[in-house]
């Protein structure tokens, strides 16, 4: 060993010579939400099936409305003459429709026939006939009253026609009838299974970051469970054969089944036209005033109205944004010092929306600006065997796949 003069100081000691210091544990980082990692599963109600593909039915009030081309309404059932507007009453027009507008329509309905741009030309009607015969079927109406009521417009320019009650005589004999079918849906169930796998070896290693058994645990349980509320968000129904030629099966997420079911309510607000020229601030409140009534336009009777927006950070951020800009802050004394504005609920006059931030949104660049507003009592999770933990019972050695003997343990 080689002296030295001076004093000795720590950067003198070998290599390895410093125990350091360490602290113990793992410091688990999360992305941040006031909802759990799996908010739309924790909201959704459960409910076990007997068959790995379930169906459900949806009936839509009827609307008894329909529209058609202004100038498609004729004077003779040819549909050849078109009118010239100002019909007296009791004359009969035939307007041109499609076969599922003119399916709305029965013998005795009164009819209103009206142009959408001018509501000063409304003219009642009775319906006297009904032909389906696809894009030339047609409804026959007999005018109750003139077309002399609009300032402008005649039923020539007419393009809406509407049920406004039905008309009988006195004695008369029973309508036919008009039923209305639900629709159909359907959605298959998911295998999801997330392995946890552990030398024998390194169960018996003591480590600076705790057990490790129960690390891998953890964190395979939390993958299972993001990977699960991921498809239920972005998954897509599907049925193929799998490896060992079983059923392999996926799951129609939520996001999946509104852009294939109601496309009209997957709104962003950079594609929309009618907010191309207005920056989000300009924009924006009208953007969430408009979206939120289209969400509210039409309810279900089965269970309570209210809603629940799931949130990224960075949407949060903007209706943050919109609010400082579109509203007042006033500033008075308080026990406690603060400054700005705290967004928990977004209130308009079709509904109250408390908004919650989803952490997966948040920590995905892509969802960071999105929000998902839904009735959590229409949400249900629909499973043949719930998530459950195989262990190995505490045996000494695992089995692979292949019955195989492992050193340590191959669980999920």
């Amino acid at each position: 060993m080689a002296g030295f003069l001076g004093m000795v100081k720590v950067s003198d000691w070998p290599d390895g010579a410093r125990p350091k210091s360490w602290r113990e544990m793992i410091l688990w980082l999360y992305p941040n939400g006031r909802a759990s990692l799996t908010a739309l599963l924790a909201l959704a109600k459960k409910e076990q099936v007997t068959d790995y593909e379930y169906n459900w039915y949806t009936q839509t009030f009827p609307e008894q409305r329909g529209t058609f081309t202004a100038g498609e309404m004729y004077i003779e059932p040819i549909l050849s003459t078109a009118v010239s507007g100002g019909e007296a009453a009791g004359e009969t027009v035939y307007v041109k429709t499609t076969e599922a507008v003119a399916s709305e329509f029965r013998y005795g309905h009164q009819v209103l026939l009206r142009n959408a741009s001018d509501l000063t030309a409304d003219v009642q009607s009775k319906c006297v006939a009904v032909v389906k015969n696809g894009a030339s079927s047609y409804v026959a109406c007999r005018l109750l009253e003139a077309d002399d009521n609009g300032t402008t417009g005649t039923l020539l320019t007419a393009d809406t026609i509407k049920v406004t009650g039905n008309i009988n005589p006195q004695g008369g004999v029973t309508p036919s009838a008009i039923s209305y079918q639900p629709t159909k849906f359907y959605n298959k169930t998911q295998i999801f299974r997330t392995p946890l796998e552990i030398a024998r070896t390194l169960m018996k290693t003591k480590s600076r970051t705790g057990n490790s058994y129960k690390n891998l645990k953890k964190l395979a349980l939390e993958l299972h469970s993001v990977e699960m509320e991921w498809a239920s968000l972005l998954g897509i129904v599907s049925e193929n054969t799998g490896d060992n030629g079983q059923p392999e099966t996926t799951t129609e997420g939520l996001i999946t089944f509104l852009r294939n079911n109601l496309s009209s309510h997957v709104r962003d607000y950079k594609s929309l036209s009618d907010y191309s020229s207005a920056t989000w601030l300009e924009g924006g409140d009208d953007f969430m005033l408009d979206s939120t009534e289209l969400l509210t336009r039409f309810t279900d009777q089965s269970g309570p109205s209210n809603y629940v927006g799931l949130a990224g950070s960075g949407c949060l951020k903007q209706l943050e944004r919109l609010a400082k800009q579109n509203g007042q802050i006033v500033l008075k004394p308080a026990s406690t010092l603060g400054f700005g504005i705290k967004i928990r609920d977004w209130v308009t006059s079709f509904a109250t929306i408390p908004i919650i931030t989803h952490p997966l949104f948040s920590q995905e660049t892509t969802m960071r600006d999105t929000m998902l507003i839904l009735k959590p009592s229409n949400i249900i999770y629909d499973y043949i065997d719930d998530t459950r933990f195989y262990g190995q019972s505490g045996k000494p050695y695992g089995f692979t796949s292949s019955g195989k003997r492992i050193d340590g343990l191959n669980e999920e």
